[in-house]
């Protein structure tokens, strides 16, 4: 490769030169400081330095010639005010004086609303114990759960409760050892109706429930948890889609409250 020409290199120099020149415009610009041809690297660094140490220092309400340890002080007093002053710190206060008031307050705020006496004094556990006992009477008292009542009673107002809103919506419960029972009334002569059992996870429950349906030679579909009937649903032969819409919200409603349940299904052969 060919050396370049005196009139190439100083051609190639200028070019570098404004390139330069316009890069450190275009920083100074979005530092907002006053571009400067023919200064340095080193000139045009101090002096933005300098014009953001003093806009920071005129934010903290300092002088703009503060030192960037006098800028420090002034961000973690007001960092201080920011996140202490709720709480009765001062921008004078250690972080750990300032921890212990927002501490002091919160706990005294804890104690106020779970009924802790007295409120600036009561320790974390005592809170905690009360804040429980009261979360536990909440929740059990829509369902008729004693105020007193532990977390197993509480749940099992719980499991009575839901118990009876899916036998109120589906009707009343019957024996276990007839659930899924051929109706021969109501079978037409020369069909036969042929029974099996699926185990699935609440999970499973809803795909399962629509695959079956798709079949189109169910009859009846009873979903048991144990020996519970929970759902006994007779089926209209080829009825599917929109028309079952109902239904399938309850299923899936059902299968996000219970672990595990048999699928029973009468089938038309």
């Amino acid at each position: 490769m060919a050396e370049p020409t005196p009139e190439e290199q100083a051609q190639q120099e200028r070019i570098e030169a404004q390139v330069e020149e316009q890069v450190k415009a275009e920083m100074e610009q979005q530092a907002g400081a006053e571009p400067r041809p023919g200064e340095s690297w080193d000139e045009m660094a101090q002096r933005i330095e300098q014009q953001i140490r003093g806009e920071m220092a005129t934010w903290l309400g300092m002088q703009p010639g503060a030192t960037w340890a006098e800028v420090g002080q002034g961000i973690e007093s007001r960092t201080k005010a920011a996140f202490g002053g709720w709480a009765g710190a001062t921008p004078s206060d250690s972080w750990e004086t300032v921890g212990r008031k927002i501490e002091a307050r919160i706990r005294e705020g804890a104690a106020r609303w779970s009924g802790a006496e007295p409120v600036q004094e009561a320790d974390w556990k005592e809170i905690g114990r009360r804040v429980e006992a009261r979360m536990r009477s909440g929740l059990g008292r829509p369902v008729g759960a004693p105020a007193d009542a532990d977390w197993g009673t509480v749940a099992g107002h719980y499991r009575t409760r839901i118990d009876e809103e899916l036998s109120q919506r589906f009707g009343r419960e019957r024996p276990a050892e007839t659930a899924g029972q051929a109706e021969e009334a109501t079978v037409s002569e020369g069909e036969r109706i042929r029974r099996e059992e699926f185990h699935v996870s609440g999970s499973e429950l809803l795909a399962r429930f629509k695959a079956l349906l798709h079949e189109g030679n169910i009859r009846r579909v009873v979903i048991k948890q144990g020996d519970r009937v929970i759902v006994d649903l007779p089926l209209t032969l080829g009825v599917v889609g929109t028309v079952l819409a109902p239904q399938l919200a309850a299923i899936g409603a059902i299968a996000a409250l219970i672990a595990e349940c048999t699928i029973v299904v009468e089938r038309v052969e």
